[in-house]
């Protein structure tokens, strides 16, 4: 059974203007959805095509945005960051991770093609405007340097401890991946170059939607 707190955090989102379809089935399959990683099985289960399933977890997505002004008061004592490599269909990006240690919860999650001290100072940056951290725990990964020096936070190196917290994190994340997000393809073989990239670019933004899901299922759906 789908938990009834679920339903009532999904109910406080503003998603639908127009609710032909009962808005209770609506935020039921959004939620078997968190739940189940599928929408064809999402869609059995309730007897609606996958369509509207889609549809109704699209619009879901639109508001899973975190804004600054809504987490910008949490005082957060030790802030875990990392990042690990996700492969498929033969080309790596990177996922970046921040977690409050004090409460296990992502405050950001971010795919990027490269990692470098640009991809790392824009990550760093995004959450630091999202929270006010007293420590950012991590490891010695080089692409930190950087950013760390220009945005001037406070830092302690750590190979393991509490970064395991972030580590779980990734297991998760990767887990449920392999598991159902498995329909986007880029065909890097084509001789259209524009094209080619056009399609990394939409596979990119693809993972960070994932990752918007992942976050809302990682910090509510598996607590309610």
């Amino acid at each position: 059974m789908i938990s009834c707190n679920l339903i009532s955090v999904l109910s406080s989102l503003p998603l639908f203007s127009r609710n032909k379809v009962p808005l209770e089935i609506k935020l039921f399959a959004i939620a078997t959805y968190l739940v189940s990683s599928s929408v064809r099985r999402t869609a059995a289960v309730l007897g609606v095509g996958k369509s509207s399933v889609h549809y109704w977890i699209t619009r879901f997505k639109e508001h899973l945005d975190y804004k600054p002004e809504n987490v910008k008061s949490l005082g957060i004592v030790r802030l875990g960051v990392d990042e690990t490599i996700l492969k498929y269909n033969g080309k790596k990006c990177y996922l970046f991770a921040a977690i409050d240690l004090e409460r296990n919860k992502i405050i950001h999650l971010r795919v990027y093609s490269a990692r470098n001290s640009m991809t790392s100072h824009a990550f760093l940056k995004r959450v630091l405007s999202m929270c006010r951290a007293e420590e950012i725990v991590l490891d010695r990964g080089p692409w930190y340097r950087d950013a760390l020096c220009r945005l001037g936070v406070k830092v302690r190196y750590e190979s393991f401890g509490d970064r395991s917290l972030v580590e779980s994190v990734f297991s998760s994340f990767k887990q449920r991946a392999k598991i159902f997000f498995c329909s986007i393809t880029v065909n890097f073989k084509r001789k259209d170059k524009k094209l080619g990239s056009l399609r990394w670019i939409r596979a990119i933004e693809c993972w960070n939607n994932f990752c918007k899901m992942f976050m809302f299922y990682y910090n509510f759906a598996t607590r309610c």
